[in-house]
């Protein structure tokens, strides 16, 4: 099986068949999920603590601070990172 190189994160998408806006949402989502896992390192609550502290359910965070990205809406990252004192900043200009 050869193995295929991207430049970039866009063509990757494109070969999965994802539209810019979908990749634009994957890569934004990935931002603030890496965010959550380095504060979830960083302090000492456990996953049922942080899941309280968010008000959301422990197998969702859980999930996100493994890794999982799978059907996790941007509300529930942002609820996340807000429970875990975390900021995050939108900048919107043209697309290149």
């Amino acid at each position: 099986m050869k193995t295929k190189t991207y430049k970039n994160i866009n063509d990757f998408g494109k070969d999965l068949g994802l539209s810019k806006e979908q990749v634009q949402i994957a890569k934004l989502k990935t931002k603030i999920k890496k965010s959550i896992q380095e504060k979830a390192e960083k302090i000492d609550f456990s996953i049922t603590e942080i899941a309280d502290m968010s008000g959301l359910a422990r197998t969702t965070v859980s999930g996100i601070i493994n890794g999982s990205l799978q059907s996790v809406s941007m509300e529930r990252l942002l609820k996340l990172a807000f429970a875990l004192d975390l900021s995050v900043d939108l900048k919107i200009g043209k697309a290149a």
